[in-house]
Formats: C-alpha cells, sequence, structure tokens
C-alpha cells in the first residue's frame, strides 16, 4: 500500500509542475493535483508557488472553497478541526496530524490576497467504511436465519469486499463465543446455518474494505430460533426393583442444549420384555427441574417380571430418544401347586404327584411337602431340576404305619415360600407282623420236618397267613409253603414232607397281614431266626449242628509265609524298576485316585519381577509417603492419568491361549462366552478314579492368581453354574482352601449373577463331597459363612476326613458400578484375607464372572500387605503382572481408579480395628492431650480431620436445600444427604411431601439399623409418624427435654394423633429409677386391623446437660439393646436436638458394642466416618468427636453397677419398710426365668398384674451378672449383690395403668437371693438396666 501512495504523490507532484509551466506561460489560470494518503497518518500540504524565501504577508487555506486556516502579520488562525490542523511558519505548509477521512477535498493555497492558487491539491483520504445499518432478519427455521442489511453509507474511497458476521448467543451473551462468519461477497444479505434450535441469537455485521474492518453494526432485535425434537438422553444412575410389585429408576437430566423446546418433563414408559407386541404403559412426570436428578417408583407391575423401561425428555415438539433398560421385579410369593395325588402308599411311604403352580413368581427352587399327624407336622424337601417335567412326583418316606396324613405342598424360591396347595388325606398301609417264634422241630420221618411257632408279638388287625421257607443248607433258592391261619390262634403248627434224607435244611418261618388298602395284597412280615435241622429220623434228639471248624497254624508258620511272601514283593519291585521299558507299565498299574495321594508341596515366597516394573523409565512403584498426591496427579485434567494407564495395561494384555475353556465338553461350564480360563495358568482338577483324566474332566474355570510374594495365592474363579458345583468343590478339597471369598449377589438387577452353591440349611453332597452349613453371621454389609465339607471316598477303607470351610460373602457391592465408600471393602479385605491359616492353601476369589471385583479384591489385597512389608506399592506393575494369569481381571477404569482410593483411605487412615484387650488403653492415648503422635490412627485431631474431609456439594443435598423443605429444618448445617435419606410416602400433587430431616444410618448387623433424626417440630410431628409407619419403627430413642421449643410429638390420653391413613393412640408411660423415661404408643391403621406399638425411650438427664453429657451412657445403650432383641423388623429411630452429635453417639455406642461382642475388637473410626459420610455435620468440632472417645471410655472402665432400676408406673412411688413380717410368704411362687447363652449372666422375665382391673401386663427381662459362690457361704452368696441391709426390705408401689380411678397397690422386697419381688415378678437391686414392656391384653 506505501509503495503505491507514494508513487501516486510523485506523479501528482510531477503532473503539478507541468502545470505550474504552462500556468506561467499563460495556459492555465490554476492547475489541479491530487494526492491520495491512509486516514491516521500526518500529512504535509506545501502551497504552491510559496518558498522560504518567499515575503508572505498574509496566506489563507481553503477547502472545498471554505475558509480553514488564516495567517496575517505572524497570527495564525485555525478555523476547523484546530486540534489536528496547523500551519508550518517555515514554508506555509498546511499540516494535519492524524488525516482522517472527513480531510478529503480539494485544498486551495492563498498568498497576498491573491484571488486566484496557483494550483488546486485534491486530498483523498482512504479509511475503513463506515458500519452497516442495523440488520434485520427475514425468516427463520430452528436451524438457520435470513440476514438481510443495508451498505455502509460511506466507505470512505475504497469499495466494499465482503462483511462479517458476529453471533451473541443468548441475552447478554459473550460476541466472541463462536466462530466469525465471513460473507464470500459484498452482498447485503446471508443465509446463517448451523445454528441450535429453541435457542435466544442476536447478530451484527461489520464491512470490509481494502484499507480494514469497519465497526460492527448496531445488534439485531434478539430472536429465538424454532423448536425441535430433543436429541439429549436422560442418563440413568440405578435402577432395580424395590419389591415383587415395583421398580425404583434414578437418572440424571440431559444436558439443557438438548432439550431443543421448552422443558415440559419425562416420559416412563414400560413393558414386559417377552410381549413385544403389548402396548406400552407411560407415566408423565410433568414441570420438574431440568438441571436436578430425579427418581420415580413405577408400582403395581407383575411379578418377577422382565420390563424393557424406557426413559426419555419431552418439550412442545414431542419426546425425544429414549434410553431403554431392562429390569426385574423381584420374586413373589409363587401361587399354590395343582393337583396334588397319591398313587401308592404302602406302611411307611405315600407316592405324591402334583402340577407345577399356575404362576411361579420367580425360580423355583423346590417343593416343600408337609405332613401332619397327631397335631405334629414334619417336612421334607424336594429339589427341582432342569430334567423335571410339568408333573413332579415324590416319595414321602419314614412314615409310620397304618397312620392318617393330613398332606400339603409348597413351592419355595430362594426367597419366599409359595401358598399351600389343597390338602390331602390319606392312611398309610399296615406293616407286616413282627417275627414269629420258633418253639419246636422234629423229624417224624426220615424225610419230613414238624415245625411249632408261636404267634408274632405284634401285628396289625390280624394275621391272615404263615409263609414257611426251606431251603437245603447253602441252596440259593427257598422253597415256601403257604398256609391260612386267623390272629385267635397263639400257636401254629405243620409238617414239611418230601424232604432229602440225611441233608441239613433251614427253615425259616414268616407271617402275612392281608393289606387295609388292596385286598388283594398280602404284607409279609419279619422271617423268624433261621432254624437248621438235619433230616434224620428223631433230630431233635441228635447233637446240634455246629459252624465249620476252622484250622489254626501256629505264629512261627504266619511269620514264615509273610517273609516269603515280602521278598517275592521285592524281587518284582526291583525287577520293574531295573527295566526302563517297564516303568509306564508300573506307574499306570500304581498309580492311584486322585484322593490317596499326598497334597502337593505349598508354595514358597519368591522375588517377583513386577515389583520392579518399569514404564517410559521410570518404576512404577510409589513410595506410601507419595502415593495421595500421586493420587491427585492421576486424577488431573479429568483423570487423564487413569485413563492413559488404564489403557496401557489393557493394551499389553498378551495374547494368552484358553484352548480347554472351548473344548465342546467345557463350554457349558463357563458362565460367560468371553470369560475363558488361560491354558497356562488353569486350576486342573485331579482324577476321580486313577490313570489320566477323561477329557474335560479335569475343567473348571479357574486360574492361579499371585500375590504378595506368594505365588499361586488366589484362585480367581467365575460364579459356579449348576453343572459345575461338584467341580468347584473338588477344586476346594484338592486345593486345601480355607477361605472363600464371594463378592457378588446371587441376583443383581434382575439378572442372575451367581447359582447358590452352598446350602441353604442342612448337607448337600456335590459329587465326592458333602458340604454341611454349620453357622451364618449376616453383617450390615457381608455374610460369613461356617462350612464343614467332607470326601465321601475312602482310603482303605477309612474315611479322607474333613474340613472347616469359611465363606465370607461381600454383600454391599451396589448392583452397578463401585461401592460408594472404600471404608467397608478394606474391612472386609483385612479380615477375610487374615482369616486363611498359613499352611492353608489359596483363597478362593469370585464374582460373577471371576474378574473385575475378583481382580479388585486381590490387588489391594495384595497392595495392603507389600504396603506393610516395604513401605511402597506398585499397582501398575502388579495388575499388569496377574492380568497375564487371567483375563480381564479389574475390568473396569472404575474399578481401577476405586482400587487408588482404597488404598489411599488404607494409608491415610491406619488400621483403626483395634482388639478388646488393647481398646481401653488406646481410647485413653487419644483422649491424652500431651498425645505427640501425628498418625490418624492414634491421633484424636488428625483422625477427626479425616472424618470429616468429605465436603457434601449442592447436588448432594438437593431435597434438603429446597425452598419448599427449608422450614422443616432446625439446623440447615445438620441435614441428610440424598442417596441416605429417609422417603416417605408421596403425596400427590404436593412438592416435598417425601422429605424428612432423617438419615439412614447402617448398624452392625444391618445395613439400615438406624434413622437419624430431629427432634419434631410443630409442623412435622404427623411427617415423623408417617416415617415410623412407613418403615415398621417401634423404638423411639429420645434425646431431647420437652418445653416451647421441642414440643411434645406423642398423642396425650383421650387425645389422639391422625392422619389419612392412621391413628396414633397413647398407651402408657413408666419411669425407671435412673431417670428414663417409656412411652408406648400404639400406631393403628385406618384401613384394616393392623397395629404398631412402638416405644419412646427419652433418655436420663443430667446436671448439667443431656445424654451423655456427665454420665455413664451404658445403661441407655444396654437397655435399647435388649428392648429391639426381640422385635428386629424396624428400624431404632433415634433423635436429639438437631439429629447431631449425641444422636450419633448412641448408634456408634450401640454399633461399637456389638461388634465388640462378636469381633472382640471395635473400629471407631470407621463407623464415625461412615456416619459422618451420610449426615455431614454430626461433627461439628473436634469437642465433638472427643465426646465419643469420652463415652466409650467410661463404657469400658466402668467397674461399678448402676443404681436399682425399679419401674414405677405413673403416679406410683418406691418406699421401704423395715418389718420383714409385712412382706407376704408367697412372694417367690411366680417367678418365671431364662437363662441367656452367656454364662455369666443372667436373664428373668415376669409378668406383673398390677390390678385385677388393669388394661395392660408388665413382662420384665432383667439381665445381670453373677458372681460364682462357691467359695462364699450361703448367706453373702444370697447378698452378694445388695449393699446394706436396708437395701434388702424394698417396697414398690404400683398405681394402676388402666387410666381408670381404681387405686390399688402391690409390695415387692428383696427375697432371699437378692432379687427386687411381689411375688409375681423379680429384678435385680443393682448391675444393668432392666428393660421394661407393657402390651395390651
Amino acid at each position: 500500500m506505501d509503495w503505491w501512495l507514494r508513487g501516486r504523490i510523485i506523479y501528482t507532484y510531477s503532473l503539478w509542475v507541468v502545470f505550474k509551466a504552462a500556468a506561467v506561460g499563460g495556459i492555465f489560470d490554476s492547475m489541479v493535483g491530487e494526492m491520495v494518503v491512509e486516514a491516521g497518518k500526518n500529512v504535509t500540504l506545501n502551497c504552491p508557488g510559496v518558498t522560504e524565501n518567499s515575503l508572505i504577508l498574509m496566506l489563507e487555506w481553503r477547502v472545498n472553497s471554505m475558509q480553514l486556516l488564516e495567517y496575517s502579520s505572524n497570527t495564525t488562525i485555525v478555523w476547523n478541526h484546530q486540534n489536528r490542523v496547523s500551519l508550518s511558519l517555515k514554508n506555509y505548509a498546511l499540516q494535519f496530524h492524524p488525516v482522517t477521512a472527513q480531510d478529503t477535498g480539494e485544498y486551495t493555497c492563498l498568498v497576498n490576497s491573491r484571488s486566484m492558487p496557483e494550483a488546486v491539491i485534491s486530498l483523498i483520504v482512504h479509511d475503513v467504511p463506515d458500519p452497516p445499518d442495523r440488520p434485520l432478519i427475514s425468516n427463520f427455521t430452528s436451524r438457520s436465519v435470513r440476514l438481510s442489511w443495508v451498505a455502509s453509507r460511506n466507505s470512505h474511497n475504497n469499495p466494499i469486499l465482503y462483511y462479517v458476521i458476529e453471533t451473541q448467543t443468548g441475552v447478554g451473551g459473550a460476541w466472541n463465543a463462536t466462530e466469525e462468519i465471513i460473507t464470500p461477497s459484498n452482498d447485503t444479505t446471508y443465509n446463517i446455518e448451523n445454528l441450535q434450535p429453541f435457542t435466544v441469537y442476536s447478530f451484527r455485521v461489520s464491512a470490509v474494505n481494502a484499507m480494514g474492518r469497519s465497526k460492527p453494526s448496531e445488534e439485531t432485535f434478539h430472536s429465538v430460533t424454532l423448536r425441535e425434537l430433543p436429541t439429549g438422553k436422560p442418563i440413568i444412575t440405578s435402577a432395580h426393583n424395590t419389591s415383587a410389585t415395583s421398580i425404583y429408576l434414578a437418572w440424571k437430566a440431559p444436558s439443557p442444549d438438548t432439550i431443543h423446546g421448552e422443558f415440559l418433563g419425562y416420559r416412563i414408559g414400560y413393558k414386559p420384555r417377552d410381549k413385544p407386541y403389548m402396548e406400552e404403559k407411560e407415566v408423565y412426570i410433568r414441570n420438574p427441574a431440568i438441571d436436578v436428578s430425579y427418581n420415580h417408583t413405577i408400582r403395581n407391575l407383575q411379578t418377577y417380571t422382565q420390563y424393557l423401561v424406557s426413559l426419555q425428555v419431552f418439550n412442545p415438539e414431542g419426546h425425544g430418544p429414549a434410553t431403554t433398560i431392562s429390569v426385574m421385579t423381584d420374586e413373589g410369593v409363587p401361587t399354590k401347586p395343582l393337583n396334588l395325588s397319591s398313587h401308592g402308599i404302602t406302611s411307611t411311604t405315600i407316592e405324591l404327584s402334583w402340577a407345577e403352580p399356575d404362576y411361579a413368581n420367580g425360580i423355583i427352587s423346590g417343593y416343600r411337602i408337609y405332613y401332619m399327624h397327631s397335631n405334629y407336622t414334619d417336612v421334607q424337601m424336594y429339589r427341582t431340576d432342569e430334567y423335571d417335567g410339568p408333573v413332579i412326583e415324590f416319595v414321602l418316606k419314614e412314615l409310620e404305619p397304618y397312620t392318617e396324613y393330613k398332606i400339603w405342598v409348597k413351592a419355595y424360591t430362594w426367597k419366599n415360600e409359595g401358598e399351600p396347595s389343597d390338602h390331602i388325606i390319606r392312611r398309610t398301609d399296615i406293616s407286616g407282623p413282627s417275627a414269629p417264634l420258633i418253639l419246636n422241630v422234629t423229624c417224624p420221618t426220615h424225610d419230613s420236618v414238624y415245625i411249632q411257632w408261636a404267634r408274632p408279638n405284634l401285628f396289625w388287625g390280624s394275621i391272615d397267613y404263615y409263609f414257611i421257607n426251606y431251603r437245603i443248607e447253602n441252596d440259593n433258592r427257598y422253597e415256601e409253603i403257604e398256609m391260612m391261619t386267623e390272629k385267635n390262634h397263639l400257636e401254629s403248627a405243620m409238617i414239611i414232607p418230601n424232604l432229602t434224607m440225611n441233608s441239613v435244611y433251614e427253615i425259616v418261618v414268616r407271617g402275612g397281614t392281608r393289606s387295609a388298602i388292596d385286598n388283594r395284597l398280602i404284607i409279609r412280615g419279619e422271617g423268624s431266626a433261621p432254624q437248621k435241622v438235619r433230616g434224620i429220623r428223631d433230630c431233635n434228639r441228635a447233637p446240634p449242628l455246629l459252624p465249620h471248624s476252622t484250622i489254626w497254624f501256629s505264629s512261627g508258620v504266619i511269620a514264615g509265609v509273610i517273609c516269603a511272601c515280602l521278598a517275592v514283593m521285592l524281587m518284582i519291585t526291583s525287577f520293574v524298576l531295573w527295566k526302563p521299558c517297564l516303568r509306564p507299565i508300573f506307574r499306570k498299574c500304581f498309580h492311584t485316585a486322585y484322593y490317596f495321594l499326598d497334597y502337593p508341596p505349598r508354595n514358597v515366597p519368591t522375588l517377583q519381577e513386577w515389583e520392579n516394573s518399569e514404564q517410559d523409565g521410570e518404576r512404577t512403584a510409589v513410595a506410601i509417603q507419595k502415593f495421595v498426591q500421586h493420587v491427585a496427579s492421576l486424577h488431573a485434567d479429568g483423570d487423564i492419568g487413569f485413563s492413559k494407564e488404564y489403557e496401557f495395561i489393557q493394551s499389553e494384555s498378551g495374547k494368552f491361549t484358553a484352548e480347554n475353556s472351548q473344548y465342546v465338553e467345557n463350554k457349558a461350564k463357563n458362565r460367560y462366552l468371553n470369560i475363558l480360563a488361560y491354558d497356562h495358568t488353569r486350576v486342573q482338577l485331579l482324577s476321580c478314579g486313577g490313570g489320566p483324566p477323561k477329557k474335560g474332566h479335569d475343567y473348571v474355570n479357574a486360574n492361579y492368581i499371585d500375590g504378595w510374594q506368594r505365588t499361586r495365592a488366589y484362585i480367581g474363579t467365575q460364579g459356579p453354574l449348576p453343572p459345575t458345583f461338584d467341580g468347584f468343590w473338588r477344586m476346594v478339597w484338592e486345593q486345601r482352601v480355607s477361605i472363600v471369598v464371594m463378592i457378588t449377589n446371587l441376583v443383581e438387577r434382575g439378572r442372575k449373577k451367581c447359582d447358590m452353591y452352598w446350602p441353604k440349611k442342612g448337607s448337600e453332597t456335590y459329587g465326592y463331597i458333602q458340604v454341611t452349613l454349620l453357622r451364618e453371621d449376616v453383617m450390615a454389609t457381608y455374610t460369613i459363612r461356617t462350612l464343614q465339607i467332607r470326601h465321601m471316598k475312602k482310603k482303605n477303607g477309612v474315611n479322607m476326613g474333613e474340613r472347616i470351610i469359611w465363606q465370607y460373602h461381600y454383600t454391599g457391592w451396589p448392583d452397578h458400578g463401585v461401592p460408594e465408600h472404600p471404608l467397608p471393602v478394606l474391612s472386609f479385605i483385612r479380615k477375610s484375607s487374615n482369616a486363611n491359616p498359613p499352611d492353608a492353601g489359596p483363597i478362593v476369589v469370585h464374582c460373577s464372572a471371576g474378574v473385575g471385583r475378583t481382580g479388585t479384591y486381590i490387588v489391594i489385597d495384595a497392595m495392603l500387605k507389600q504396603a506393610k512389608c516395604k513401605n511402597e506399592v506398585n499397582v501398575f506393575g502388579f495388575l499388569k503382572h496377574i492380568r497375564t494369569q487371567r483375563n480381564f481381571l479389574v475390568q473396569t477404569e472404575e474399578q481401577y481408579v476405586f482400587i487408588h482410593h482404597a488404598l489411599q483411605e488404607a494409608i491415610e487412615s491406619g488400621e483403626t480395628n483395634i482388639e478388646a484387650n488393647n481398646l481401653l488403653e488406646y481410647v485413653q492415648d487419644m483422649l491424652n492431650p500431651n498425645n505427640s503422635n501425628i498418625e490418624a490412627w492414634n491421633n484424636l485431631e488428625a483422625q477427626y480431620k479425616l472424618v470429616t474431609s468429605w465436603k457434601p456439594k449442592e447436588f448432594n443435598l438437593v431435597s434438603a436445600i429446597k425452598p419448599c423443605n427449608l422450614h422443616k429444618n432446625r439446623n440447615q448445617d445438620v441435614i441428610s444427604i440424598e442417596t441416605a435419606r429417609v422417603h416417605l410416602t408421596p403425596k400427590p400433587g404436593i412438592d416435598g411431601s417425601d422429605y424428612i430431616n432423617a438419615t439412614w444410618i447402617a448398624g452392625f448387623h444391618r445395613n439400615r439399623e438406624f434413622i437419624i433424626t430431629q427432634h419434631p417440630m410443630e409442623n412435622t410431628i404427623m411427617e415423623f409418624w408417617q416415617m415410623m409407619w412407613d418403615y415398621n419403627a417401634q423404638t423411639v430413642v429420645m434425646l431431647t427435654e420437652c418445653d416451647e421449643e421441642y414440643p411434645e410429638f406423642w398423642p396425650t390420653e383421650g387425645k389422639d394423633l391422625e392422619s389419612e391413613t392412621f391413628r396414633v393412640r397413647f398407651c402408657g408411660i413408666k419411669e425407671t429409677a435412673s431417670g428414663m423415661i417409656l412411652r408406648e404408643v400404639a400406631v393403628r391403621s385406618l384401613q384394616d386391623d393392623y397395629e404398631l406399638s412402638a416405644k419412646i425411650v427419652q433418655g436420663p438427664r443430667s446436671q448439667p446437660g443431656f445424654w451423655p453429657h456427665n454420665t455413664n451412657p451404658r445403661p441407655l445403650v444396654t437397655l435399647i439393646h435388649d428392648l429391639h432383641r426381640d422385635y428386629q423388623n424396624g428400624p431404632i429411630v433415634v433423635m436429639d436436638r438437631f439429629g447431631g452429635v449425641e444422636a450419633a453417639i448412641f448408634i456408634l455406642l450401640t454399633t461399637l458394642n456389638k461388634q465388640l461382642e462378636f469381633e472382640d475388637s471395635a473400629d471407631i473410626y470407621m463407623f464415625a466416618k461412615l456416619l459422618y459420610m451420610k449426615r455431614p455435620g454430626v461433627f461439628r468440632s473436634k469437642e465433638d468427636y472427643a465426646l465419643l472417645y469420652q463415652c466409650l471410655e467410661t463404657m469400658l472402665s466402668s467397674k461399678t453397677h448402676d443404681e436399682p432400676d425399679l419401674y414405677s408406673m405413673a403416679n406410683g412411688h418406691v418406699s421401704t419398710i423395715t418389718d420383714p413380717t409385712d412382706v407376704p410368704t408367697s412372694s417367690m411362687q411366680h417367678m418365671q426365668m431364662d437363662y441367656s447363652p452367656k454364662p455369666t449372666m443372667i436373664r428373668e422375665y415376669a409378668t406383673v398384674e398390677v390390678n385385677s382391673m388393669s388394661d395392660y401386663s408388665i413382662p420384665i427381662r432383667v439381665d445381670h451378672s453373677m458372681e460364682p459362690c462357691s467359695s462364699r457361704s450361703s448367706e453373702s452368696c444370697m447378698f452378694a449383690h445388695t449393699g446394706n441391709e436396708h437395701e434388702k426390705n424394698i417396697v414398690m408401689t404400683h398405681r394402676n395403668v388402666s387410666y381408670h380411678n381404681h387405686p390399688g397397690s402391690v409390695s415387692v422386697i428383696v427375697d432371699a437371693n437378692g432379687y427386687v419381688t411381689n411375688g409375681s415378678m423379680r429384678m435385680r437391686p443393682e448391675g444393668m438396666e432392666s428393660s421394661c414392656k407393657m402390651l395390651p391384653q
């Protein structure tokens, strides 16, 4: 551009010179010159004809004939653009600094009042165009807009080349968010494509010429593109059955920019999968918030039916694409079996047959055959198999003869027992008579025998026949003579003729009775003892027949024979071993069955190559001190580090053969087609009968997997299938397995994941292995089963023996993804792995396929051991190594991330499960203010920070912070997270009606053992009782005191609380001497006769504060434990002011108390952290957390007994008497006792009838410890628990609790054994708290 302008200026001035010369010659009056410049630069216009030596008295510059500048008498006046225009006094040139497009024009310079200039200078200034006018949108679609505008008013001496269009999305959005659009020409219309539907847009236009780009135009008015069908799919986060007729669905909304219109809601469609032509049922959820998670329960579904459930969003244009999943409803109750009938009946058996139920409502595992006689009912089992037809036949055995039975059949699934069939009544047949007694055998002739016998002692009804069987000794065939008789013949006799003379005969007599069912059938009884006789005359006088004699050899002869035999055997053995060609034959002939072999040698620790594995030249092992930072680095940039490592591990998995898994004989033994057992590491079953195994008989889908410093530390296998049960148990026996780890449920998400390969009760035999269930202990997240296995084959006539196997079954792994927190998994892995004896075989680990969760377990266990031994972990190297031993171990990236989270938690928290004998010392160390430890496992402050490290996000608290629910929370800092909150039965059309500030908390034995909640507010009392009703809760632990802020939430006498579905009625109140108050209420349905009784136990108040401040927490914990022992159907509801620290401590103390009883250890940290993550805010300071340890210390260190815990009725009292003669003599007549399994604990039960007109009886259970009295006198034993003589005489007066005005009282004293008694009940005067229960009569 510059060279062009310079050339133009030179050319113009050349013309000026020519014009000047012509003017001098008189050719022109004035000349015109042109000067082209760029705007923004400094420009100087010389005055034609004026030089530095010219005499200038006056000078004037004009532009377009208008005065611009005037010079006179050394004075310059600028009329326009004073800030940019000036006069050079050196040569009187006009200067622009800078020049603009406005300066374009014809400039003249008039000197000394001349009328005509010597020349005219045409100044042309090039600049960017002016902005175009505001664009207009002429038409639009959902994806395009037609834009038009008026061109720039002035292009400033340069033509417009093209236009630039800018786009703004949304009102107030950024203009540079999307790429600018450049038009192909200078046309003033353009069609803009690739827009988003139902989106607000605005546009502006800039013009571009050779000088550059103009300012943008005014923006268009905002316009919205048309709608389209949605393109986004909801993301289903959870889908599972909640009952046999309902399915729970939870999902996340699609991205808002995929709705393409007004978001109206969701459509749920569902229909049975096996009915593709059935019309889909629909559920519409309208007007929910688009930016939150949502859930819905589909009800009234068919039992045990797989449903295709589709979920889609919709807008006014219609529905978007559907997310479809398959979910199966839970198993229900099978209907009754049909057509039960009997066919063959004997004295001890009845042959039965029946048809399958019309509706199995699940997979029928078998049938239970119930039979009853004389008010005694017994049951036999029949297990179904794949070969059963529609009619099942079964022989009912071990019945009593001639007994009438009432028989019915029930089908059962793994979960439910079905309805009973129509019963039938059948009587078994009679049995045969007992054995007759032979009285006399004589030989009247040489070829006949006379035999006489007595009638059998036992027979049914009559004896109709005798059968005399005889044969010559050692003959296989009996001859038989049939003889009719009657039962009134006490003795019978007959002669057997035509015998062979001088032959020994064996004679047996048996009776027979005509069948009571089939008159044509004779039922034979037992035979008499065989009688032998020789066929000679007067055989009764001959000496008795004796057994054949045996030839006896001396000990010397026997010893000689044995030595000779041994010598021959040694010679044969030496010959065979010396001849190589005979060795294979020797091996084959002397190869015995596998169960006669000794166990294979145990593996020894080895150095593993994977410990020093490298990637990109660096070791992949990470020191535990740097592991937390290592995990954080893998999480950076959207978990890119995890993704790269996992993808590399998958790509490095070698190509190993799995030919045995693909044999035709073995394909049916694989649960999944793509999960095969590598040949080089597969577990081979030994031969069952000697010699090499047959093809396929040695196969099980299982592989040896290395562990930390031990080869073949694990066996990874699939969940057994019914055809592989015997192979699985053979593997367990052969490999000396002691621990089986199962990490799957039998059914997940409606699909069978594993078959039940152990007996539900009793014993089952799988091939040669008999398995017996000895014990089953159920915890919140896992179950331990103790199994006894016995080999049924015999070695040299002796049983092979038996072993104990422990199955650790983790039940808390969710149906999809990974567990919410690794702490329960870590605890499970440590306990199951540590349970394996040092001399035992590998740990068998299986899930469903035996790769995903199985690999996760193995990696975590091995890495925990490596961290303990070497202070480093090598997850990458170890997983890469074991993937060469079984395919697909750690099946997903999510599981790979979970492994790191679990190890991080283990490293940060340390070992927090403390043995009981060290627990008190541990707790005291934690509370010691001089504790200088810094690790979280033994420093209170560090542990508190770790427990409370998780901070919830808004989406975790979505329901609790809804505007419609805020007024239901007493404290906005103590609320429930969404995944753990208690859901109430919602009321149609009322937003937030399913919300209550309450949280599910896991205990030791159950996943939903507790509900923690705040004290009900005036506006939430009915929601509280709705929660009790919905979840069958029968115990409320109340850790508050009622006042104006914390109102009474129970009904009063004569004033019930009533909702639309139930009524709450007050029943009674009582108080313990230690200050605990028990209130009983009844919640009764308004639709039927169902009634739920509940107890509200108000904890004792201490000074100052409330439980557990300044008081021993043990009595309340023990009381609630005893009260809740008898009914475990519903959860324990625990409340304090806000559902905070007091309630949390009660739950933790109860849980830890149960763990101490069961495991003899306690994990304070684990249970505290899991509770905090369900209800953040329960521990708001280190002092709150320290209170937990203080309470635990009090419980552990308390050596003294509590005060006497005597229950007083409402308006009752306790008084004393000093005269023992006032005590009734019959005060001990009605005591009932029941002894606890614990030898040091006695529990006693009694029922107190308070008054003849009372509405209640009070069953009381009393627990107290007893000291041995063997070394004491009887008197000291009697009063071992009595502090002084005055305590032996106590009277407790009970008012009538029926709330009528019938005063009455009964007196109680301490009896001779130190128990408080009134003749109908006993209570211990001190020790553990008593528990009291009131029941309506």
